[in-house]
């Protein structure tokens, strides 16, 4: 009981750096990914063994990802709103191409690191790493506070 109370006090404080700053800085950010990492380990309920599987290739399909997603953020987000360019019919085309492409790519990775994590661990285990992330991530909107939760299940 008091692993698990820990672990969501780490999961709690981390949640507070990221809404006080918006944005981690690097020392920030390593001690929120120990936080998912504690988070992660104690929902999939890994042993040591299987976290030295597990963690290298969670942690390259995540940044494989987040390549894909900035591409997607690169065309939404806009530093300066007030200053938002007129987008041409042929740019908003070229914009859906790489929103959906970049999309597809996401599902291609998520896919190919299933394979993976499954050769790795049992498919119970990385059925057990999508809920902790939607968990996770329900946390995080909700700790967070600006914006309502997803709902969840």
């Amino acid at each position: 009981m008091k692993k698990v109370s820990l672990i969501i006090l780490m999961v709690g404080f981390g949640f507070s750096l990221f809404a006080q700053s918006g944005k981690l800085s690097e020392d920030k950010r390593k001690e929120f990914e120990a936080q998912k990492v504690a988070f992660f380990t104690q929902e999939m309920d890994l042993t040591p063994e299987e976290a030295t599987k597990f963690w290298p290739l969670y942690n390259e399909m995540q940044q494989k990802i987040r390549v894909e997603n900035d591409k997607i953020r690169d065309l939404t987000c806009r530093k300066d709103k007030k200053e938002v360019p007129e987008v041409t019919e042929q740019q908003a085309l070229k914009n859906l191409e790489i929103m959906l492409s970049a999309e597809q790519a996401v599902r291609d990775i998520k896919k190919e690191y299933i394979e993976k994590l499954t050769k790795a661990l049992s498919a119970k285990k990385v059925w057990m790493m999508i809920e902790a992330e939607q968990k996770f991530h329900h946390q995080l909107w909700k700790k967070m506070g600006k914006y309502p939760a997803p709902a969840q299940k």
